[in-house]
Order: C-alpha cells, then structure tokens, then sequence
C-alpha cells in the first residue's frame, strides 16, 4: 500500500496549483486508507464467510454440494484459485449422490476457474470432462461451451489443428442435436442454420490460419527486407528528429547567453546605492511571496484537515447508523421467533389436549380415521361380545342422595368399571343413565369373549366391596344385574356435532335382554357366550326363558373361574 510521503513527496513547484495537487494527493491517501481498511474488506467477503461456514457445519452432501458451488460462483472473479478448489469439490459430491446437472455445472465452474489463472492445461482437462457428461446425459448448452472453450484454449496455444478439430466437433454435435423441433423449421432451425454457417466461417478462417502457419518461415523470409527497410527509414526519421532538437537546443543557449550579456552590462552600468537598493527590494519580494505562499499552504491544510474530519464523522455515523439498523433488525427477529415458540408450543399443547379428549370419547383407530378423513366408515364386526349392566334400585338410592352426592357415587361406580375393562382392552361404548354398555371385538386386540366375563366377575367383586363399605357407613349402595351376549355388530361415529362412538345390531339387544333377566349381583350370559368361554368358567343352566321381543332363550349364570 502507497504510504502518505510516497504520494506528497514528488517534485512540483510551490504555486496554487502545485498546492492544489498537494491537496487532492492527500484526499486521494485518505480514501486509499479507507477503502483498503479490513472493515470493508470484511464487509465485501461476509457473504463468502457464511457460505463457507454452512458448507463446514453442514452433515448433508447435498447441502455441502450447494454451498460449495455457490461459493465457487461468488469467489471466482476475485479468488480463482478459491473458486476452482470449492468447484472441485461440488463436482465431487455431484458424483458421489448421482447429481449429473450439477456435475456437469461444477466441472464447467472448476474450469473456467483455472481458465482465468492461465493454467490452460488444467482448464483443457477439465473442460474434456465437462464435455464427456454434459454429451452423455443431454445437456447440449453446457456441451457447447465445453467444446467453444476447448477451441479458444487451442487458438491461445496457437494448436490450429486442435482448435479446427473442436471447431468441427461443435458443427456436427449441433447438426446431430437439432432435435425434432428444428426439423419442422421456424426460428429455431434459422437460429440453428445461423450457428451452423458461422461455425463453418470459423473453421474456414482456423484452416487458413493452420495454412499460413505451416508456411510462416516462407513468409517471414519475404517480408525480411521490407521489415528491415521500414525499421532503416524510421532509425533515420528519428535521427533527424534529435538533430533538430540539438539545433534547438543551441539557438536557445545563445538567446540566454545573450540575455545574460546584457544583464551584465546593466548591473555594470548601476551604482552602487541602486545595487543594494535593487537587492534588498528582490529580498523583500521573495519574502512576502514565500508567506503568502504559507499562509495559502496553512489555509489549503486547515480545509482538508476539516473535510477530512467531517468525512469522518459522516462515515462514522453512517456505520453507526447501519449497525443501529441491524440491532433493530436482530432484535425483532428474536422476538417473533420467541413468540412463534410460544404459539407453536400452545398450538402443541392444544393438539395434546384434544388428542387426549378424543381418545377419551373414541376408540383410538376411530380417533386417527375421524382426523385423517373427518368421518368415518361404519365397519362391521363379526366376532364381537357386549355387556350391559343396569343398578337394580337407583331410584331409591337416588332420593336418599343429594344430586351432587348421586353423580359422584354414579361417577366413582363407573371409574372403577373403566379401569377394570382397560385391563382387558374393552372398549366403553356409553353410559346411559345408571346403565353402562362396553364391548369387545371391535379390533385385533380383543377378540377373547371370556375376557369380557373375567371383566363382569371383577365387576360384581367391586359392587360388592363397595356395599360392605356403604353398609358399615350407613349408606346406600348400589347393586347391579349384568348381561352378555355375543355376536356380530355394526360400530360406527354418528352426527355431526358432538361425536358419538356407538354399536348396532340384534347382538346389542339380545345382551339387553340378558340383563333384564338377570337376578341382582349375577351375570347372565346367552347361549352363545356361554359356548364361547364353556371350558374357563363354572356354570349354573337356568333353562330357556322368556325374553322380551326374542321368545325363550336358553341362559347361564357364570358362578366363577373354573378351577383345575
């Protein structure tokens, strides 16, 4: 970098505009200073910075791919040498995840690289290879250019017979590209004819110049003497030309000469008074000429150290101003991405909360079908088991409790029944009132109709439990009739609003009709419950009895779990 003396310390004489040239030497320092600083260095390669440091953070090859081909197009013309390094590699990675648009885009960017260093032999490699996968794979733009380099890289060596060969390999790959579309003519088969006829002109012209290289010598031996005819006739014009510049010299020599002369003779001719008076005048002039050329000097200083100042501060407080902006700018970015976190975590909250809700109410394939689809299909099960059970004397029960007490008996009777049929993955349909309805077979998970009496059995133990502890207290309690059937039903989600999971069919009913021939604290089952689950359980055959809107039906109670 120039230092400030090598720039104000040249020969000038001390006039006005000397001092003016004093002055704009010294700006043009300022902004030299400036404008080399490391800041604005740093400011113009941030881009480059931040490119290379995702390629060096990033885990992904296609990531690493893109980020070290856009590094190569910004660096390529400020750092070739950068630009060929970070191409290489995008042409690698292109390679290694089978990216041949890219490879081919890579190897181009890598080549033209070493083209601007000069380095023509890398450049002539690289362009081959460029060539070789953009003609394999189709892409006729960067094949041309691949081919029109290779033929400028051959003129610049001056290999005519090289750069004619790529020349003609650019002719018939057009005229073997043209493709369909340029057959039926238009402005594609004139652009293409165009092409193809300057191409041909092209090759004309390196024949030509491979002709007229082959016979330089011949020709340089021709031209010899009119080269060394033309070179005597200028030796001799600038002879001539010194010549008269020495006659000039001379004439001017003896005008000073002559001007001193008669300086002499004047100073001769003076007294001595008008000597002394004539000396102390050139003395007195000399000195005011110097202060005012001082005091011109101070005030030419005085105004660059002030504009100087004032550019200072202006770039100050524009880079003050800038980094104000990016502080705003940062700031907000933080706060809207703070506050998306909190809206994203609130919206994951929710969707928690009314997945939950929704298992609550559904099953949890109904649930998934109803969020996919907002409906679901009506699926028939042929397999299924249903249980009802119904409090025998709630009515009474009912007008010994208070509301509130009623609903939370109800709701702690019902919770210990939830709990027991999760055990077996029993599904609960509904309550209904004091009556609770579940079923099992509605999926993969359980199909075992006697899961459906162990679950009736843990029932029938919790009620009881639970009136020893209402009887000891004073209370009422509640005792229940349960009944089972099995068979196919029908389960689907009706309405629109306030989905409702529920099960159809003449299975449902008959395990209604069970309950209601059911004696209090027993479970009743039907005949094809019973002969689902005969071998785990023990047995009491109560005949066939008369169920409603069914006639006589043939029923069991379950007595416990067999024993062996």
């Amino acid at each position: 970098m120039p230092t400030y003396s090598d720039i104000c310390d040249c020969p000038f004489d001390f006039t006005l505009t000397g001092q003016l040239h004093a002055v704009l030497m010294r700006y043009i320092y300022f902004l030299i200073l400036f404008f080399c600083s490391p800041g604005v260095q740093t400011v113009a390669a941030q881009s480059v910075t931040e490119l290379e440091s995702r390629f060096n953070r990033s885990g992904s090859k296609q990531e690493k791919m893109n980020y070290a081909y856009q590094i190569a197009e910004k660096t390529l013309a400020s750092a070739p040498k950068k630009a060929s390094d970070y191409a290489t590699r995008a042409n690698q990675l292109a390679t290694e995840i089978g990216d041949k648009k890219r490879e081919t885009e890579a190897a181009l960017l890598a080549a033209e690289a070493e083209y601007r260093q000069r380095n023509y032999k890398e450049a002539n490699g690289r362009y081959i290879r460029a060539w070789n996968t953009a003609r394999n794979y189709g892409y006729r733009d960067a094949a041309v250019t691949s081919m029109e380099k290779l033929q400028d890289i051959a003129s610049k060596q001056n290999d005519f017979r090289e750069a004619l060969k790529w020349s003609t390999e650019i002719v018939k790959y057009l005229k073997d590209n043209a493709g369909p579309g340029a057959r039926s003519g238009g402005d594609a088969q004139r652009k293409l004819e165009n092409q193809l006829t300057a191409l041909e002109a092209e090759n004309r012209q390196l024949k030509e110049q491979l002709a007229q290289a082959t016979g330089q010598k011949a020709v340089l031996e021709n031209s010899y003497q009119s080269q060394l005819k033309d070179v005597q006739e200028q030796s001799q014009l600038q002879i001539d030309e010194k010549s008269a510049a020495i006659d000039q010299i001379s004439r001017e020599k003896q005008r000073a000469d002559s001007i001193v002369r008669v300086n002499n003779l004047r100073l001769r001719n003076l007294t001595q008074e008008q000597m002394i008076d004539s000396i102390v005048k050139a003395q007195q002039e000399r000195e005011i000429q110097g202060q005012k050329r001082r005091e011109a000097e101070l005030r030419l200083e005085k105004e660059a150290l002030q504009a100087t100042r004032n550019l200072s501060f202006l770039l100050f407080g524009f880079a003050f101003l800038l980094a104000f902006l990016f502080y705003l700018r940062f700031r907000a970015k933080r706060r809207m991405a703070n506050e998306l976190s909190v809206k994203n975590s609130m919206i994951e909250t929710a969707q928690r909360q009314t997945d939950s809700l929704l298992l609550n109410i559904l099953p949890p394939a109904i649930a998934e079908e109803l969020k996919a689809r907002n409906k679901v299909a009506a699926r028939r099960y042929e397999q299924a088991t249903v249980m009802f059970i119904d409090f025998k004397g709630f009515t009474r029960a009912a007008e010994k409790l208070t509301p509130e007490q009623l609903v939370e008996e109800l709701d702690h009777c019902f919770s210990g029944f939830d709990q027991i049929i999760s055990k077996y993955n029993i599904e609960k349909i509904k309550t209904v009132g004091d009556a609770y309805i579940c079923a099992s077979g509605l999926s993969d998970k359980n199909v075992n109709p006697a899961d459906m009496i162990r679950a009736a059995l843990e029932i029938q133990d919790f009620l009881l439990a639970l009136k020893a502890e209402r009887m000891s207290q004073g209370l009422p309690y509640f005792e229940a009739r349960v009944g089972i059937h099995a068979g196919p039903v029908v389960a689907g989600v009706v309405g629109a609003k306030k989905f409702a999971y529920d099960i159809w069919g003449d299975t449902v009913n008959t395990a209604a009709r069970m309950e209601e021939s059911c004696e209090t604290g027993r479970i009743n089952v039907s005949e094809t419950a019973y002969w689902n689950s005969k071998y785990e359980f023990d047995w009491e055959y109560r005949g066939k009895l008369e169920a409603k809107n069914k006639g006589p039906m043939e029923m069991y109670y379950v007595t416990g779990v067999k024993r062996y």
